[in-house]
């Protein structure tokens, strides 16, 4: 299966209105968490970072951690996966 497919939010599949054109480095460092492709790049990467299999409760546990309200302004990729990491036990 695919991090896609266990998805359990509503994403847009291309740009958002609120994106202007790809800006390069910004685009790779922030996450936009309305973007269903930014948020599948996330899970992987975040998947990857803590060795974590891709399964059906490891990605919809870190959807549900990336969409919670104590991060709701964070969008940095960096400190939502530390962020994210410091949140779930045993990791």
């Amino acid at each position: 299966m695919s991090v896609r497919s266990y998805l359990q939010y509503d994403y847009v599949w291309n740009r958002d209105n609120g994106d202007s054109s790809y800006t390069g480095t910004l685009d790779r460092v922030k996450v936009d968490k309305d973007e269903g492709y930014e948020v599948v790049y996330f899970i992987e990467d975040f998947l990857k970072e803590y060795d974590l299999p891709l399964d059906q409760h490891n990605v919809e546990l870190i959807e549900k951690l990336l969409h919670s309200p104590s991060l709701s302004n964070v969008q940095m990729r960096d400190e939502l996966i530390e962020k994210i990491g410091a949140m779930i036990p045993n990791i």
